[in-house]
């Protein structure tokens, strides 16, 4: 599913605004930023592949919203960046085979985030991040499926990963 990836590469995106800036200095006082997001991707998964469902068929996102950064003097890491967005949006699961229902709901996502630099790939560092949504996908034919999607890393003191979690439940 396309969601923990897309995350992950806005937070990138939004955070390199910050950090890349010139003048985060202590004297300089906070920096606030707005990092838009906007999505809208298809993809074909295989039976058994796919997200909540056996079938195959294709899984269609549409994200839009936006992360709000703030880059402070006083963080427990010089240039971190805290990270905070609301990302509305619209989830279709379409079988391949036209028999089965379709499954379409809309979501709300929350993500709260810290992150301190950028990897040698370009990957941003979170020293702290989370996010969360949860939709309820109502299908053509009357069912419906619970989708709930929530991650979380942590980093200790150390830089050690002590906590890293992408977790989707369907019910």
């Amino acid at each position: 599913m396309k969601t923990i990836a897309t995350t992950t590469w806005a937070l990138a995106g939004a955070t390199a605004l910050l950090l890349a800036a010139p003048g985060i200095a202590a004297a300089a006082g906070a920096q606030h930023e707005l990092y838009p997001e906007q999505y809208d991707a298809t993809e074909h998964f295989d039976a058994g592949d796919g997200p909540c469902v056996p079938w195959a068929g294709s899984f269609h996102e549409v994200r839009e919203g936006g992360y709000r950064l703030v880059a402070g003097p006083g963080g427990q890491v010089p240039g971190e960046v805290h990270v905070n967005g609301a990302i509305d949006g619209l989830v279709e699961l379409t079988p391949d085979d036209p028999s089965l229902p379709t499954y379409r709901g809309t979501y709300r996502e929350k993500v709260n985030a810290v992150a301190t630099g950028f990897t040698e790939d370009g990957d941003d560092i979170l020293r702290v991040g989370q996010y969360r949504l949860r939709t309820t996908l109502r299908g053509s034919d009357g069912s419906t499926i619970l989708l709930t999607l929530a991650g979380k890393t942590t980093l200790n003191a150390n830089g050690r990963v002590v906590v890293e979690r992408d977790d989707l439940t369907c019910s």
